[in-house]
């Protein structure tokens, strides 16, 4: 590696970004004794000080909320702008739409157990209470596509061990909880630092293809259930809302119009393309039948007994499972906190990096603590698990940001940071129960547009994942790397750098595999877990120190300055990896249907 690219990495991150407070290991390795053997591993050296264990019982949770104290005025007054309802809305169209689709799927794969009701509720209840109550409240909750795959798994589960499937999902929920709360209380969440951008990259461009196909599966299972004609329109809708989201988001890179008009239409890119969509629908209704959100009309549980068609009561509980189901259901429960522990972790832990601008600290125990409450008690009322959401979280973040637009890349101004923008999205989740009227204006395909959207918008080349850059320039002559890549590792001999990028395809490969295994398809949080000893040990045989250092780290771009030292012509259409406003690095696990 080049003196000059090693002084570009070494300078990073860029002077004019905010950083947050990290610790190296090996120079505290010398201070103290209490860090464990994981900490003193972790591949990167460099452990943000949030994350690191205390020594005491509850030590965590305790820093995380004296470092929030001093903010609880602003993260009022902090929400009181246009940005803070923009971002709220762009976030409650990107979430409702999957979360309806979701409980639409629970619904018919459970039998009517659990449904668009429950998912709603627990989006609305648990966002609210994270939101008031945790240190780090901008991380979205919500359930997600393989929890809802869990929900089915433990449905079928429940028929084969003959155990009530609202009996066995309070007693998972308890075990989840108390894993979830255990982890808070003693500090454990600092183990998430062995997962570093290697996994970071896998694991989003893994959910990111998922909501993608799940998308694009939706439109074409629409061909085998109604007539052609009002499959295709649905397609054409599902096409329309993309084209127009990824116009409206992009238009801010464009000359057209004044740059004010420019940054709010690229705010409010996803509503505005469900409005000109929906308006598309209404326009045609007489020439072809338009599929629509069917929401449930009452404020009820979803299940009705067959007997008698009454509800179920709200409150359901343990039953009388006794031990068995305890048994059962702490087993069940083991794959399930192990995608939580990772999904959770990187929403907060991408949703709060350094080059995101957030002034007010990190904070990750206190939200571990809060989501394991949620789902000790929520499941006991036959509502689903929650966890935070990629990429929502991290996308969250970024809309809440104001640039400074004048210079490439663009620079971090200010962030509306507060408890009051995610509380209008939960808020918002409400009024669809409230007002169910309103979610049923919304075409179907629509709504296959947006996850679809959202997939693309957290892998598309320069939005921040370093693997689908690298994966641009396998079909790059060696020659240009530099002309195309501003990235550190684009001075890297080419045959190191797309080795390390079949390696991480092979893993995504590995993940997609998981997904064809029938029962076993629930493991495959083992098998992203089972992707940290091949970084800590087989990666290092096959890279030396420093071509590690470059491609495997959150700082693998070099300033724009130094850049520009270089080459005196400018490029005004390359940015760096975090510099594009909106965009994800990573991304809620989508559907796994």
């Amino acid at each position: 590696m080049s003196n000059q690219s090693t002084a570009a990495y070494a300078m990073w991150p860029p002077a004019s970004q905010p950083t947050h407070t990290s610790v190296n290991i090996s120079e505290l390795d010398q201070q103290s004794t209490s860090l464990t053997w994981l900490e003193r591993n972790s591949p990167t050296g460099d452990v943000p000080k949030a994350l690191l264990g205390t020594g005491r019982f509850c030590g965590g949770v305790m820093r995380d909320y004296k470092g929030r104290i001093p903010h609880l005025l602003s993260d009022v007054t902090n929400g009181m702008s246009w940005k803070t309802l923009s971002a709220a809305l762009f976030m409650f169209c990107a979430t409702v739409t999957s979360t309806v689709a979701l409980g639409d799927v629970a619904y018919r794969e459970t039998d009517g157990m659990v449904g668009i009701t429950e998912y709603l509720m627990l989006q609305g209840v648990a966002g609210a209470f994270h939101s008031l109550f945790s240190a780090c409240p901008l991380p979205i909750l919500r359930p997600t596509g393989p929890i809802t795959a869990f929900m089915i798994d433990l449905y079928q589960l429940s028929a084969w061990v003959g155990v009530g499937y609202y009996s066995l999902l309070s007693w998972v929920g308890f075990w989840v909880g108390i894993f979830f709360i255990l982890i808070a209380l003693f500090d454990l969440s600092r183990y998430i630092a062995l997962c570093t951008r290697f996994l970071h990259d896998i694991y989003a461009v893994f959910v990111c293809t998922i909501y993608i196909t799940d998308g694009i599966i939706g439109v074409r299972q629409r061909f085998q259930k109604v007539e052609w004609a009002q499959a295709f329109f649905a397609g054409y809708l599902a096409l329309f809302c993309i084209l127009f989201s990824l116009g409206f988001y992009y238009i801010d890179r464009s000359v057209i119009l004044k740059q004010r008009w420019r940054s709010t239409i690229s705010d409010y890119a996803v509503p505005l393309a469900v409005i000109i969509c929906i308006g598309i629908s209404y326009a045609v209704k007489d020439e072809v039948e338009v599929d629509r959100i069917e929401m449930p009309r009452n404020f009820e549980p979803t299940y009705d007994s067959a007997e008698d068609g009454e509800k179920r009561s709200w409150y359901q509980g343990p039953g009388d499972g006794g031990w068995f189901a305890a048994a059962i259901s702490m087993i069940a429960a083991i794959p399930i906190v192990a995608l939580f522990y990772i999904d959770h972790l990187f929403s907060c832990i991408l949703g709060q990096k350094p080059e995101l601008g957030l002034t007010k600290g990190e904070y990750y125990h206190s939200s571990m603590l809060i989501t394991g409450l949620c789902n000790l008690i929520l499941p006991s009322f036959g509502l689903p698990f929650v966890t935070a959401s990629l990429p929502h979280s991290p996308q969250f973040t970024k809309a809440l940001t104001d640039y400074d637009k004048t210079r490439i890349p663009w620079k971090v101004t200010k962030v509306h940071e507060s408890r009051v923008a995610p509380m209008l999205v939960y808020m918002l989740c409400f009024c669809g129960l409230v007002v169910p009227s309103v979610l049923e204006l919304c075409p179907e395909g629509v709504v296959n547009g947006t996850l679809t959207f959202v997939g693309l918008q957290g892998i598309l080349p320069g939005t921040g994942n370093q693997l689908m850059d690298r994966c641009v320039l396998l079909l790059t002559a060696p020659s240009e790397f530099r002309d195309h890549s501003n990235a550190l590792y684009a001075q890297l001999p080419w045959r190191r750098i797309h080795l390390y990028t079949l390696v991480q395809l092979s893993c995504l490969a590995a993940c997609w595999g998981m997904r064809f295994t029938g029962p076993f398809s629930l493991a495959f949080p083992l098998v992203i877990v089972g992707f940290i000893p091949l970084r800590l040990y087989v990666l290092p045989k096959l890279f030396t120190a420093e071509e590690l250092a470059v491609l495997d780290s959150d700082g693998a771009s070099e300033s724009k300055t130094e850049q520009k030292n270089e080459e005196p012509e400018s490029h005004p259409h390359d940015y760096e990896d975090d510099d594009v406003p909106h965009s994800v690095s990573f991304v809620s696990l989508p559907p796994l249907n």
